[in-house]
């Protein structure tokens, strides 16, 4: 992308000062239609390229800040990447806990479990059969900041499920990493106590 330096200066610190969030969702903003934001290995604009995102993209979900609050870490292909805040703007309510769709999954063994935007869980696993169960408001535990927690109920099951921020949680499988560690302990029909990363988008 190239911008003129008072413009670049403006933008730069109009994102530095905005509220940012993560994990949270994010849509690309200020970017001409016929350009794209870069992903960088790093939140330094002279970093290698590793990926771009076009000029309407949405639901994008930052998983960390760098400390300057400038650049936000995104999961791209297999791996992860850096792109500037300054043309990222965040989705009001698509942090934790009010978070419209939640995706939990883990390896060894592996498993998924997803709670969509009508409080609707599902569980699956390969060996055994697809689980749904309804799920209430996701809050914080015990008032304080994190961590938070999601209870969901079938006749003969029941789900609860500990999200916390991590800075870094792997899926086992790739390069990727998220901002969100879970454990979930099922009782009742199924006994089973699994752990794992979770994402604000469809994973």
């Amino acid at each position: 992308m190239f911008r003129s330096v008072p413009f670049l200066l403006a933008t730069c610190l109009a994102g530095a000062s905005a509220a940012q969030e993560a994990p949270a969702l994010y849509d690309v903003t200020g970017v001409a239609a016929d350009d794209h934001l870069n992903i960088r290995a790093a939140p330094d604009a002279d970093a290698a390229q590793v990926g771009t995102l076009a000029p309407d993209a949405t639901d994008i979900e930052i998983t960390a800040i760098n400390e300057a609050g400038t650049w936000g870490r995104l999961n791209t292909g297999e791996g992860s990447g850096w792109a500037s805040l300054s043309f990222l703007e965040m989705q009001p309510g698509s942090a934790m806990p009010d978070a419209a769709e939640l995706g939990c999954f883990g390896t060894e063994p592996f498993w998924s479990y997803r709670v969509d935007p009508h409080k609707v869980a599902h569980w699956s696993e390969p060996d055994g059969d697809p689980v749904t169960l309804m799920a209430g408001q996701t809050r914080r535990v015990g008032g304080g900041l994190h961590p938070f927690v999601s209870v969901a109920a079938a006749p003969d099951l029941q789900a609860t499920l500990v999200i916390t921020p991590e800075a870094a949680c792997s899926d086992g499988m790739s390069d990727r990493l998220y901002g969100l560690g879970a454990t979930l302990v099922l009782t009742g029909s199924i006994s089973r106590a699994v752990s794992g990363c979770c994402a604000l988008a469809p994973h």
